[in-house]
């Protein structure tokens, strides 16, 4: 069985690589400045990442690296942007992890998120976690799930928007605890927030540093994180996995992608580079004070990883009909 997994692993990653390389790149690459496209504005996730990683990727290669946001259309704009851009290594695209499900939650895109990108590194994970308005009569998963059982439908969880990071880590929520929640979508976090923390919606999940004050303040109550392995801010908080809710993870990501049709010996060169900067020390202490784990792997690692959360979110979003604004 085994031997069985690993070749459906290794096939699903030769799907997700796109087509063979059109052309080979110079030995020398890079030899002149990498445009590196966010797909939303300033101060995001997205350009934080690509604001702390893009001098120091200048630095490692000798060359410059333009950042260029390209906001719109949830990332969509940039992302076909990048899609047709030359494949010659020097333009790549910044991209979360719900980059690889856009063609599960959404409808003619204008690029494939799967065919139409070659994975070159994934440069950080981070959890979130579930937080509640303190008035809520529940202090554990536990509670809370007994409390959604005993009022189906009647409890409100917030998010960023439909398809979100936040949305998706509910609907899991739900599938896993096997509950009944309902899905209020919000145009951001920022107000999604304002009206948990006023008492108007009863939960969220929230990447850990965004919330992190109003636990503190008690104007919020943290009950688990989403990832199998506790946070280094907050230690005594419990995963949803210990907590009750056995095999559940929602873990996100920030990563490089490059046009499919990009040589693998730029990809390979640009996936040194960029794991060189995220072992720098000042790099990785800047991430960590942000909850987030530096990763290190090879674009076929990252290819496996991106092959693994199609397959598993395929089954969810079937199963719920989740759908992206």
């Amino acid at each position: 069985m085994q031997s069985i997994a690993r070749f459906a692993l290794t096939c699903a990653c030769m799907a997700i690589a796109g087509p063979a390389p059109a052309a080979s790149v110079d030995t020398g690459y890079p030899a002149k400045p990498i445009r590196m496209i966010v797909g939303f504005p300033p101060g995001g996730g997205n350009d934080e990442i690509a604001r702390i990683v893009g001098p120091k990727l200048a630095e490692k290669s000798g060359r410059a690296v333009v950042i260029d946001n390209r906001p719109g259309a949830g990332g969509n704009l940039a992302a076909a942007l990048t899609a047709t851009a030359p494949a010659d290594g020097y333009t790549v695209l910044v991209i979360s992890s719900s980059h690889p499900i856009q063609g599960l939650l959404k409808k003619n895109l204008p690029y494939d998120p799967v065919r139409d990108f070659a994975g070159v590194a994934e440069l950080v994970v981070y959890r979130s976690l579930l937080a509640v308005y303190p008035g809520m009569p529940a202090h554990s998963i536990a509670e809370l799930a007994a409390l959604a059982r005993a009022r189906p439908g009647q409890i409100n969880f917030v998010s960023s928007g439909n398809g979100s990071a936040s949305h998706l880590a509910g609907e899991l929520f739900k599938v896993s605890a096997n509950i009944d929640l309902t899905h209020v979508p919000y145009k951001g976090s920022s107000p999604a927030l304002i009206d948990l923390i006023a008492g108007r919606v009863q939960m969220m999940f929230s990447p850990l540093v965004p919330v992190l004050p109003h636990i503190k303040a008690n104007r919020l109550r943290a009950l688990a994180v989403t990832s199998t392995t506790r946070s280094r801010l907050l230690p005594e908080l419990p995963t949803i996995n210990e907590a009750g809710v056995a095999g559940y993870e929602f873990v996100s990501w920030y990563a490089i992608v490059a046009p499919a049709a990009t040589a693998r010996s730029a990809i390979g060169k640009l996936n040194a580079l960029l794991n060189e900067v995220m072992q720098l020390p000042d790099v990785r202490e800047r991430l960590q004070a942000e909850d987030m784990d530096v990763v290190r792997n090879t674009p076929q690692e990252f290819d496996a990883v991106r092959a693994a959360m199609i397959a598993k979110w395929s089954k969810i979003i079937k199963q719920t009909g989740i759908q992206a604004d």
